[in-house]
């Protein structure tokens, strides 16, 4: 597996199209993104009345939908800088993300050495800017025009906005550059230059307002695009973009990431000078094409059921496509009538620089959907060219296509101007690629963030429509997604669901409880309170489902095993074995104390780690492990021996000096995280922590609980306070002490299910806070497969030149006032 190629994320934009699932519906049932501009609206776009009234001009388009709109905010664009980009650049910078995103991956964090290779259509976008500031005298930044607008820089800033370091190139073919660029990206990974690679092209004219057909040219004078049929007259150039994710096999079945096909051979030539002239194509060049095809994927013709076409709408251009691709298909052992012939161009024109791409995705999603699309003039009831004697078939509905034990395998055509070929044939997974491994809590935690408060509600609605009555599995992957594969944005909130698929203890958030995160971490303070407290009934799940909480125990149990008498060590380890059962006080403080070592260690192995420390009572000496002063076998010790001297002698005094002396025993260390002093309210110092008498005055002398808080409160007003161990006593002393409400939080708050939900539900609530949270280490123990689930919403901002607001006929001047959101 580690020598194949999987395509796991995809993008598309085109006329009709915002979302690879609009795609499908587009092709599915034959319909078109043509649409016809009537002399109304193109004297509002500045068309002039010469130019449309000319008998040689085609009012006809195929527009995407909202080519200039860009969120400047999440792509880190000045208005200047989006200006001075062409909007080919602008959108495939999204398509990019959008198709990492589709894998469940976020494009900012992958880990791999990740390629570029795209293709892009030659636009005059900057050289309309500059020749127009040049009539005006208006002054232009020209490097930075270069940079936003030249082909050359486009990959390549692509790599630099998402820090991917593999090979990174813009491939300049014509109509076959995206084909041609996913050929390119597939052998550097074969390779090892890269382990992933985005591949595609894009093809967008803002200035697109029809043409000026000429007699015995590539466009059609009817404004139509109908490959393979009788009445095809030309072609027409359509506006879109097509993003390929590309990884190999072993690398994507690791991550996690769906299969959505394999790319089972790829090829690339040129016609050379066989062929009537320089635009004219090759019959011979397209034959010995397909065939290196399948010899490279090892697969007789007859195994390929569908045939995705260069299709450009010209009577030549077909006829010779069909009659290369029979001639392959014959060699290779196709019979006839048995494959499916189709292109994409019919539904959304001709994408050029994007269309390999484009065709590529249509073919992923007739495998994923197990239907080939029908023809879109057949539909709209053009009449077919005579396929017969060929391997190939055309239809007007959707045609069911089964998954065999021989694999399903579609093959993409494309052929640019100039006689550069490439042919891609792509199959399924076979069925072991598609097992899911999958090992999870019984509660998942779902991070949910946005950039504005609509935003992340909109994506709780879709999040919990998606969970409402899914499987263990999806819930599983939606998590897992969630988790490890999108942004941290600034709005936030947090969801927990139970696995099972049942409706209790689900709390979706609603926006009243959406929290703003800080732009860096938080100041978190870890708060261990005195004996008094509760320990939690609910230990024994979090000691059963977390290995890293029960590990710790264990140690600290091994420990304290040799201090206390068999009865007292049986009854703190039933603490942690057993729920319900009641227990002395006299035991309560060596039970807080590992109760609270095991979750500090289970939240720092999830890399959450206090940055101040508190305690109160037994408190006060797990923070003094945690921050340094004692070694775990010692405080494990130490609280055994206070709990004793606690329990044996009544009276405060006696018990602090006997206490003392058992300190002297240990080592004493000053502190390496700062920690308060419950004593005198104040920093604790080196001095005193390593001073054996301070902890036995600690037995019996402290100040009160938010007299000690206020310490920290002065010189970090903005830190967030977690309470540890057990109950939630040290919250209220906290507010009292000036401590926002909503910045303090427990572990086990009062009435809390379980203790492991308790702590996923305070793990969510820090993130929401602003603490970092590595999830790849919670995914140790809660991982599944990647799906596409929350997708980003971008906000969209019209951006163009001012030197081109009114030169710039393929957009209607209502779309440039105002913004809207993509959903």
């Amino acid at each position: 597996m580690s020598d194949r190629v999987a395509v796991v994320g995809m993008s598309i934009r085109a006329a009709g199209v915002r979302s690879s699932a609009d795609f499908w519906q587009l092709i599915r049932t034959g319909r078109t993104g043509r649409r016809e501009i009537g002399p109304e609206e193109l004297a509002r776009r500045g068309v002039s009345d010469r130019r449309y009234k000319d008998p040689a001009y085609v009012p006809v388009t195929y527009p995407m939908k909202d080519c200039l709109g860009f969120d400047l905010k999440a792509f880190g664009f000045s208005r200047p800088e989006a200006e001075l980009t062409d909007p080919q650049h602008r959108v495939t910078l999204e398509a990019c993300y959008r198709a990492v995103e589709s894998s469940g991956c976020f494009i900012g964090s992958l880990p791999d050495r990740v390629g570029v290779f795209l293709g892009s259509r030659t636009s005059d976008y900057g050289a309309q800017i500059e020749y127009r500031s040049a009539m005006t005298d208006s002054d232009l930044d020209l490097a930075g025009l270069a940079i936003g607008t030249h082909p050359d820089y486009m990959s390549s800033r692509i790599s630099y906005a998402y820090g991917l370091t593999g090979p990174s190139m813009t491939v300049l073919t014509a109509c076959s550059s995206s084909s041609v660029a996913v050929h390119l990206a597939c052998q550097a990974i074969l390779a090892g230059e890269c382990d992933s690679a985005l591949a595609g092209g894009v093809a967008v004219n803002a200035r697109d307002a029809g043409y000026l057909f000429a007699d015995g040219g590539i466009y059609s004078p009817r404004g139509r695009c109908e490959p393979y049929m009788a009445s095809a007259d030309g072609t027409v150039d359509g506006n879109g973009v097509a993003v390929l994710f590309l990884r190999r096999l072993d690398v994507a079945l690791a991550a996690g990431n769906p299969i959505l096909g394999v790319v089972a051979g790829t090829a690339v030539n040129n016609d050379g000078r066989e062929r009537a002239g320089f635009t004219a194509p090759g019959v011979a060049g397209q034959v010995e094409l397909i065939e290196e095809a399948l010899d490279v994927a090892e697969l007789s013709s007859s195994r390929i059921g569908l045939l995705e076409g260069h299709g450009t709408g010209t009577s030549i251009g077909d006829a010779l496509e069909i009659d290369a691709a029979t001639q392959a298909f014959r060699s290779a052992g196709a019979r006839a009538d048995e494959c499916r012939l189709h292109s994409v161009k019919a539904n959304i024109g001709n994408l050029t620089a994007a269309a390999g791409a484009a065709s590529i995705i249509g073919c992923l999603l007739a495998l994923r959907h197990g239907e080939i699309p029908p023809n879109a003039p057949l539909v709209e009831g053009a009449l077919p060219v005579d396929l017969r004697g060929t391997p190939f078939k055309l239809a007007d509905t959707p045609t069911a296509w089964q998954r065999s034990d021989h694999g399903r395998y579609a093959a993409v055509s494309s052929f640019g101007l100039g006689g550069t070929n490439a042919h891609i044939i792509i199959g399924d997974a076979e069925p072991e690629v598609r097992q899911a491994s999958r090992k999870g809590r019984s509660w998942q935690l779902l991070p949910l963030s946005a950039d504005d408060p609509e935003r992340l509600t909109a994506a709780v609605d879709a999040v919990r429509v998606a969970v409402d009555g899914s499987s263990t599995e999806v819930r599983q992957d939606i998590g897992h997604t969630l988790r490890t594969g999108r942004p941290e944005l600034t709005t936030r909130a947090t969801a927990l669901i139970p696995v099972d698929g049942s409706a209790t203890g689900v709390r979706w958030p609603d926006p009243e409880g959406f929290r703003t995160a800080p732009e860096g971490p938080p100041v978190l303070v870890f708060m261990f309170p005195r004996e008094h407290v509760r320990a939690s009934n609910a230990a024994p799940a979090l000691y059963e489902a977390e290995s890293v909480f029960r590990s710790t125990v264990d140690d600290g149990l091994a420990v304290m095993e040799q201090v206390l008498d068999p009865e007292g060590f049986a009854a703190v380890r039933g603490a942690f074995l057993h729920s319900g059962r009641p227990i002395a006080p006299q035991f309560s403080q060596p039970v807080l104390h590992l109760l609270g070592a095991g979750q500090h260690a289970l939240l720092g192995d999830l890399g959450i780690r206090p940055d101040l420390l508190i305690g109160e009572g037994v408190g006060e000496l797990t923070a003094a492990q945690l921050g340094g002063v004692l070694s775990f076998e010692d405080a494990a010790r130490a609280v055994c021996w206070r709990s004793q001297a606690m329990a044996d002698v009544p009276g405060g005094a006696e018990a602090a000096v006997r206490f003392t002396r058992r300190m002297r025993d240990v080592r004493l260390h000053a502190p390496t995280l700062p920690t308060v002093s419950c004593v005198t309210g104040a920093w604790l110092t080196g001095e005193e922590a390593c001073d054996p008498g301070y902890w036995g005055a600690q037995l019996r002398e402290h100040v009160p609980f938010d007299a000690a808080v206020r310490t920290v409160v002065s010189e970090y007003p903005e830190a967030v306070y977690l309470q540890l161990s057990g109950g939630t006593d040290l919250l209220q002393a906290a507010r009292l002490a000036g401590v926002a409400e909503d910045a303090a939080l427990a572990v086990t708050p009062d009435g809390e299910a379980t203790e492991s939900c308790s702590l996923l539900r305070t793990v969510g609530g820090l993130w929401e806070r602003g603490v970092r949270i590595n999830w790849d280490a919670y995914a140790e123990r809660d991982h599944a497969l990647r799906t596409d689930i929350a997708p980003r919403a971008f906000e969209r901002t019209p951006s163009l030149h001012p030197a081109l607001l009114d030169h710039c006929p393929g957009i209607d001047p209502a779309e440039l006032a105002g913004k809207q959101v993509d959903r």
